[in-house]
């Protein structure tokens, strides 16, 4: 790798969905966590510890319209935006300085959706933001965030 080369930005990202590559995507943001609380008996220092639910969500700004080409692969089957089937989000971070970097949505669920409307003067009409439970752990480059239990609904 050079030393000051061309590191990863806006411009070597890809981002993939059920409808195929989103070009007109404007932002995207994922993150997972789990809660880890201290497990307390006779003192003050923690005896052990517990773990609550592991939880993932995630959300993405489309234009208007990449957002009627996502809404129109969800809704194929029939149903409303909420009534789709879970569907996998992959984000491709790479160029020809780094290597890819290839993190996995599996099982996402639109849960809000937000925006339409514009201004006078605006130079993109509509913007529309979806907010995802990720019901699956993130694959952070091949490498899951958790065990995945095998669920008998999915």
């Amino acid at each position: 790798m050079a030393i000051n080369g061309n590191k990863y930005d806006w411009e070597s990202m890809t981002v993939t969905g059920p409808q195929g590559e989103i070009a007109a995507v404007t932002e995207i943001k994922y993150e997972d966590g789990q809660t880890i609380e201290g497990r307390y008996g006779r003192g003050s220092v923690p005896l052990g510890y517990g773990r609550g639910n592991y939880e993932a969500s995630g959300s993405m700004t489309l234009d208007r319209d990449e957002w009627e080409k996502l809404k129109k692969e969800l809704t194929a089957s029939g149903g409303g935006i909420y009534d789709h089937a879970p569907f996998t989000i992959v984000v491709n971070y790479g160029n020809d300085d780094m290597p890819t970097v290839t993190d996995t949505l599996k099982n996402c669920k639109i849960q809000k959706f937000s925006g339409g409307g514009a201004s006078q003067g605006d130079t993109n009409a509509s913007p529309i933001t979806c907010e995802f439970i990720i019901l699956s752990p993130i694959l952070w480059n091949g490498t899951p965030a958790k065990r995945e239990q095998k669920s008998p609904y999915m």
